[in-house]
């Protein structure tokens, strides 16, 4: 009798929480970067803060933490990047105040200025500040093209 309330109990814990409709789908969100321009660039995302008053340094970074830069946030010339932004909409949905900020870089100057260098010039090219709105009307598509 034990046995197959336990059975019973398994199977309904199973159910709520694999086969319930509260499970969170991933890979919902995606924001696309299309880069128009010749040189490799490197976007960064924030949602606290605007890229622009955040002087962070790319410099003295160990090497994994660049490999993981470079594969994950670096868009070849004249190409583009999809990137998952899942929790991102949802801290947005929750706290509709908050802004995506989203910076474009040239990797050229991320590979070749030292800290110091990059914090005093800040070599910003681009920044979208981006409500949930905001990301729908551009069909969750950035363009970068130099010189606009």
């Amino acid at each position: 009798m034990k046995t197959s309330k336990f059975i019973l109990l398994l199977i309904f814990a199973f159910v709520l929480f694999c086969g319930g409709s509260c499970e969170k789908k991933e890979g919902q969100y995606f924001i696309t970067i299309q880069n128009n321009s010749d040189k490799e660039i490197i976007f960064t995302l924030d949602l606290y803060s605007s890229i622009s008053q955040d002087t962070m340094c790319f410099g003295t970074m160990i090497t994994k933490e660049y490999k993981n830069l470079i594969r994950n946030f670096m868009i070849k010339p004249n190409s583009s990047k999809k990137k998952e932004i899942d929790l991102i909409v949802e801290d947005i949905q929750k706290y509709p105040d908050f802004k995506l900020s989203i910076g474009i870089f040239n990797r050229i100057d991320v590979d070749t200025m030292s800290c110091e260098e990059f914090k005093q010039n800040y070599p910003l090219k681009k920044e979208w500040s981006l409500t949930l709105a905001d990301m729908e009307a551009c069909d969750w598509t950035l363009v970068y093209t130099p010189d606009e």
